[in-house]
């Protein structure tokens, strides 16, 4: 039964498309765009990560004198 179940499963699920080692069987149309919007997610995600961190710090400090300074000086402009 385990044999059968294995093959099943190769013949049910298509291999890998995006390969490291091994040339990509995805068509190159399809293959850059995607690349495209990784890298586009990844920089998304870590700009997002900044703000909520900049945003963290400041509600931790805004009763310091350079949280008020710094909010001062952006009402002002």
């Amino acid at each position: 039964i385990i044999k059968y179940s294995v093959e099943w499963w190769n013949t049910l699920h298509q291999p890998a498309t995006l390969k490291l080692t091994e040339e990509s069987t995805m068509a190159m149309e399809m293959l850059i765009p995607l690349l495209i919007m990784i890298v586009g997610f990844y920089l998304l995600f870590a700009t997002l990560i900044f703000m909520r961190t900049r945003n963290s710090v400041l509600w931790h400090e805004r009763k310091k004198n350079w949280v008020k300074k710094l909010i001062q000086a952006e009402a002002e402009k």
